[in-house]
């Protein structure tokens, strides 16, 4: 009769794998290595995901779930849309969430030529929701599209200079920048 699972080695296992990723090429992963790492085979690495790119995933999925159930109210003040940002884009100072950025640009790259699109998605619900902000606080619909666009490529851009030169950056500053140029274009539509 076979073993039963062990419920907490797939969590342990994802947790281990998202730790050696913050500082390996995720081209340098192969379920052989991460056995490795692991200090076990690969049997449990296939057992409980399947393949590399299963394992990758699960740990994605892991990564994401300290955004997941961030919600940004368009009725929600100045101080409501910087934290929005903040906690979408920011807090890169912690390891998980600046890996959870380079895997955004890593995966998000080369998703579509597997037709995969998380970070397509991710990406257009945070252009609605800042878009739906907009459109509350006086923007009109194709202004409020716009500077949503505008602002969720800004807020890309910052994620990418930390991951490039993380010495120079400062990141939450300019994801604050973002929001206020997002709230002085309100105030400038409502005059």
């Amino acid at each position: 009769m076979p073993r039963k699972p062990d419920p907490t080695l797939k969590p342990a296992i994802i947790a281990k794998v998202a730790e050696h990723l913050q500082d390996t090429k995720l081209e340098d992963v192969s379920v052989r290595s991460l056995g490795r790492v692991l200090g076990t085979s690969a049997y449990p690495i296939v057992y409980h995901f399947g393949t590399r790119e299963a394992l990758i995933d699960a740990v994605v999925e892991h990564l994401a779930e300290s955004v997941c159930d961030v919600t940004l109210d368009p009725g929600a003040d100045d101080l409501g849309l910087t934290d929005y940002l903040i906690a979408v884009f920011g807090g890169l100072d912690d390891p998980e969430r600046s890996l959870a950025a380079r895997l955004t640009f890593e995966l998000g790259s080369v998703e579509s030529l597997d037709g995969r699109d998380r970070e397509r998605t991710f990406h257009r619900a945070q252009v609605s929701a800042i878009a739906a902000w907009c459109a509350e606080h006086g923007y009109g619909t194709v202004d409020a599209e716009r500077a949503a666009r505008g602002a969720v490529l800004a807020a890309r851009g910052v994620q990418w200079g930390t991951i490039v030169d993380r010495e120079r950056a400062a990141p939450d500053a300019a994801l604050r920048a973002i929001a206020h140029k997002l709230v002085a274009g309100a105030h400038f539509q409502s005059a």
